[in-house]
């Protein structure tokens, strides 16, 4: 049983790590100034602390920014390199080196949009953008070289019917989008 309404849950669930990441944050940062200026030798390691928290942070405020309702079937993974889905009747799993291009769809203004992943070899691996754990995906993502995970955030909150390209392995040919 609890206490709090489904919807303030539902805003605790998503923005509940960017928060702790935000404390932990503020804590050291206000901590090794204060050590610091004090003269302490710990209030140095509390800065690199609060630095890295920095990452953390931002990290957390992607995932927040990319979430969606886990409504579609299928769940994703990343894990060391590589990204996997499954869902019902399939499921496939391809490595970040074998990428060639992140697109990003949505075939009307009603449906949710998808990750479409192109392989070297001309596989596709479509991602639903509200499957369970898909939110990880631009973190994962930002791995590429010159992949921003910025732009995929603010291109899943406010993109229309279309195909979008968000980045291609350089050397390829380029591919256009339709709007």
């Amino acid at each position: 049983m609890t206490f709090l309404r489904p919807e303030a849950l539902g805003v605790f669930r998503r923005w509940g790590e960017a928060a702790a990441a935000l404390a932990v944050t503020a804590f050291l940062a206000w901590n090794g100034v204060r050590d610091a200026l004090a003269g302490a030798s710990l209030g140095w390691i509390m800065g690199a602390g609060a630095v890295l928290a920095l990452f953390w942070l931002r990290a957390a405020v992607l995932r927040a920014l990319a979430h969606r309702p886990a409504e579609a079937p299928g769940v994703v993974f990343v894990r060391e390199g590589e990204i996997g889905f499954v869902g019902p009747g399939h499921g496939a799993v391809i490595g970040l080196d074998a990428i060639a291009r992140v697109e990003l769809f949505r075939l009307s203004a009603l449906d949710e949009p998808m990750w479409r992943l192109v392989a070297r070899d001309g596989s596709v691996l479509l991602i639903p953008a509200n499957a369970r754990g898909a939110d990880a995906l631009p973190g994962a993502l930002s791995a590429l070289p010159g992949f921003s995970d910025l732009a995929a955030v603010r291109l899943l909150a406010s993109m229309e019917s279309g195909r979008r390209v968000l980045w291609q392995r350089p050397g390829l040919r380029p591919v256009t989008t339709t709007p």
